[in-house]
């Protein structure tokens, strides 16, 4: 690939981020029509970085691709729960794998994920729920990673940004619960460290249940509440 197609790559790659955000934030509603020609005039760009942002958005299901342009079909509740049944599994899986680990290794992993929830902690204490949720996700990525599993991880690569923007959106609601809230959010964490540590498969697995299904609960009252300009 050349250099002209690498800097139109990245490109698309950032267009397609922006729109992301913006379509499972809920500032675009299903029906929407981007047109080609207005979002290169948006981003300062010519149509080929945008038709590059706009396949990959089709890819994710979160448009479709006709003659009359690019229609928005927005991410529902359907479809955020239908993420987060693939999130569970492939979580559960990883960390079954990494508890036929050494010791050795399963502790090194959990100092990894303990590191990360301090800084969880310090974010919840600045009430960053967009910091916090980068680190949650983190979190997540090392244990998926930790499996050594290549196709699970491609897998859990292709759907990582949906991920990150609707944890925002549990996370801003957890922050809003309150301060108990959000130590329960961090005790699961630790609780999945320790286990990691234990080899505990069955513990490893209830944890996971638990917390993915307290995040599914939160989708269901905050896929798409608005955020204001002023809290991204």
């Amino acid at each position: 690939m050349d250099r002209g197609s690498d800097e139109e790559q990245k490109l698309g790659d950032a267009i397609a981020d922006v729109l992301r955000r913006e379509i499972v934030w809920g500032e675009w509603p299903a029906g929407h029509v981007f047109s080609e020609n207005a979002l290169a005039r948006r981003f300062g760009t010519s149509r080929s970085p945008v038709r590059e942002a706009l396949r990959q958005l089709a890819h994710e299901g979160l448009i479709s691709l006709g003659r009359s342009g690019a229609r928005v079909l927005g991410l529902d509740l359907t479809d955020a729960l239908e993420l987060y049944d693939v999130r569970t599994f492939i979580e559960q899986f990883s960390a079954a794998r990494v508890c036929q680990r050494s010791r050795v290794e399963r502790e090194r992993l959990a100092g990894s994920l303990l590191s990360l929830v301090i800084e969880m902690e310090d974010a919840a204490l600045r009430r960053d729920w967009q910091r916090f949720a980068e680190l949650d996700l983190a979190y997540h990525d090392v244990m998926v990673r930790a499996s050594r599993h290549r196709r699970l991880t491609r897998l859990w690569d292709e759907m990582r940004k949906l991920l990150q923007l609707t944890l925002a959106l549990v996370m801003r609601k957890r922050m809003q619960r309150g301060s108990a809230d959000m130590q329960g959010a961090l005790a699961q964490h630790r609780s999945l460290a320790e286990a990691i540590v234990a080899g505990d498969g069955d513990w490893v697995r209830g944890v996971i249940q638990s917390h993915v299904e307290e995040t599914r609960k939160l989708l269901e009252s905050g896929l798409h509440g608005h955020i204001g300009d002023d809290e991204r």
